[in-house]
């Protein structure tokens, strides 16, 4: 933790004792300190390199810089040294003890932080709870915005963009962390207003680093805003969260059936009528499924067939394929959603026990969209996320 940022948590200090003076930072470490940092920037270095963390069972080069961040972070003391160095959330702060301030203060040789008998110690905390975890890459909390009317109209817009098409959610790059931009953050959407960030130097012994960092402004859909640090909304963003792709203007034309087209099938998506009450709570539950003939023929003795789920069924969505191959198709869409996949246990009449597979969770609308993309053959560009249960375009 930087010294500057620690000491403004005393504000009672009569004689003195807690001012820090101004000492170059790299200085002010300890030589165990150093070496601890240099060691940790050949995992950033590695992580830089690779675009992951270190893994076990790996090469020996790999698998030693592995266990080497195994070990920090089973240790609060040295994640403590490193947070400020921790510029790809590699110590995985969230699962690692905390540090209290008990443990900050610990090395006190001349005892003079130790106020016996005494309602003024510091380890009365009035200012900091106690336990808070202290981050020198604190993010402020949220506040409620007040002038949140202000923005209201803007996040409504974007809103309606996203489930039109209009925009669409992107994988996040750092590149993507400018003013004015749009973001979601954990299931949350942003508008990144403002920003003081500048460029900040990193020394090591392996060199000097230049990161970008300062205060932001960040207003949230939610009605709240918050001040987090440039750096610590880069390295969330990277670990959950996307941007909002620019509004995207260009209309496709829907093209028009000639008799030289042949149509191969259909392309359909089923929710279940069953009175199972676990099967009732499953939203957006559909079996996504073709035939080459008359749907409501293929589905009418469904409840006595398994892979109905031994229940009546509704038709949903009805595709018509033309000129493709409609079970290619359909094995691409269940590849698509492979993550959402739901597999039932199911008895027929007889006893029998039968496994179902091609039950999906996913909105109507983005099964759509998924069927439109693999025909225009632009599936590989994008991934599905279930938590948002949106399509996500990958960057490059």
């Amino acid at each position: 933790m930087s010294r500057n940022k620690f000491k403004n948590i005393f504000l009672d200090d009569p004689l003195g004792l807690l001012q820090i003076t101004a000492v170059e930072e790299k200085n002010a470490r300890t030589p165990s300190d150093q070496r601890l940092i240099d060691s940790f920037e050949e995992i950033n270095s590695f992580y830089e390199k690779n675009g992951r963390e270190p893994k076990m069972g790996s090469a020996i080069d790999e698998f030693m810089l592995a266990s080497r961040l195994q070990g920090i972070r089973n240790n609060p003391g040295k994640v403590k040294v490193l947070l400020p160095f921790d510029f790809y959330n590699l110590l995985k702060c969230e699962q690692t003890q905390s540090v209290t301030v008990e443990e900050i203060l610990g090395d006190d040789p001349l005892d003079l932080l130790n106020i016996r008998d005494s309602e003024e110690s510091i380890y009365t905390l009035r200012y900091v709870k106690k336990n808070d975890r202290i981050r020198p890459d604190y993010i402020s909390r949220r506040n409620v915005c007040k002038n949140f009317s202000d923005y209201e109209a803007m996040f409504q817009s974007i809103h309606a963009d996203l489930k039109s098409g209009a925009r669409k959610l992107t994988t996040f790059r750092e590149q993507d962390l400018v003013v004015g931009k749009f973001f979601v953050l954990r299931g949350v959407l942003l508008y990144l207003e403002a920003s003081n960030h500048e460029k900040q130097e990193f020394n090591y012994s392996s060199g000097t680093r230049i990161r970008k960092d300062g205060r932001t402004r960040c207003i949230f859909d939610n009605g709240t805003e918050s001040d987090m640090l440039y750096r610590s909304l880069y390295k969330a963003l990277l670990k959950d969260g996307f941007c909002v792709s620019d509004l995207e203007t260009t209309v496709k034309e829907t093209p028009s059936i000639t008799e030289r087209d042949v149509q191969n099938g259909y392309i359909y998506a089923l929710s279940s009528l069953s009175a199972n009450p676990q099967i009732k709570l499953m939203k957006d539950l559909y079996k996504i499924g073709y035939c080459s003939g008359d749907i409501t023929e293929r589905i009418k003795n469904a409840v006595n067939e398994p892979t109905y789920l031994m229940s009546d069924v509704r038709v949903e969505l009805a595709v018509r394929c033309y000129n493709l191959n409609v079970a290619n198709l359909e094995n691409t869409i269940h590849s698509f959603f492979n993550k959402v996949n739901v597999e039932f246990e199911v008895y027929d009449k007889d006893g029998n026990k039968h496994y179902p597979r091609e039950w999906f969770i996913a909105p109507l609308s983005v099964i759509q969209e998924v069927i439109q993309l693999i025909v225009d053959d632009k599936i590989s560009q994008y991934e599905y996320n279930a938590d948002l249960q949106v399509l996500v375009r990958k960057t490059l």
